[in-house]
């Protein structure tokens, strides 16, 4: 489904976390997983792909300035979980280095340029602070999985490198790290 959207930048949306990796058991199916992505919500920089044209209650979640965002900027920690249709949250590791550490886009708008947006808003405020190396984690291509095959492609067609493959970095998963220069 390809929609209007914006990307806003808050924090502790653990709701919108919780909410979107429900839909997506395949990536993200144990609840041991799932508790750690909330709590990471509630803590990393949150950055939200939220549907601003598909209901008329948006003008009542923006803010009254104008924002980069437009005509006035969206407060996100306001706007309603199920108009959230995707979620970074972001691990500023160092002054140079920050980790996607969760990309989630609801299964309805997978392929719908969501995710490369969130990607994009992020790698331009890194950009901006000075960070030169964005990376992520995921599952290693030494395990077979048509699922993270997916994500890995993706990845690599918004510019992440595959760096290298840990073995045990993770129980019983291999880690396979990803970075881009920014």
């Amino acid at each position: 489904m390809i929609g209007t959207y914006d990307v806003v930048r808050t924090r502790g949306r653990s709701d919108a976390a919780h909410d979107i990796l429900g839909e997506l058991p395949e990536w993200f199916g144990l609840e041991k997983f799932t508790d750690e992505y909330e709590e990471a919500a509630r803590k990393f920089p949150n950055y939200l792909a939220v549907d601003t044209h598909a209901d008329t209650r948006c003008a009542e979640f923006r803010g009254a300035e104008v924002g980069a965002l437009g005509t006035g900027a969206l407060d996100g920690s306001r706007i309603p979980v199920d108009e959230v249709m995707g979620i970074l949250l972001l691990d500023p590791r160092y002054d140079s280095t920050a980790e996607v550490h969760l990309l989630a886009v609801r299964r309805k708008h997978h392929r719908a340029g969501i995710g490369r947006a969130l990607l994009r808003e992020v790698e331009d405020d890194m950009r901006s602070r000075g960070v030169r190396l964005l990376t992520v984690k995921t599952l290693g291509p030494s395990l077979p999985d048509p699922g993270y095959e997916q994500t890995r492609a993706f990845y690599e067609a918004v510019g992440f490198l595959p760096v290298e493959e840990f073995p045990d970095m993770w129980v019983e998963n291999p880690c396979l790290l990803m970075a881009k220069v920014l």
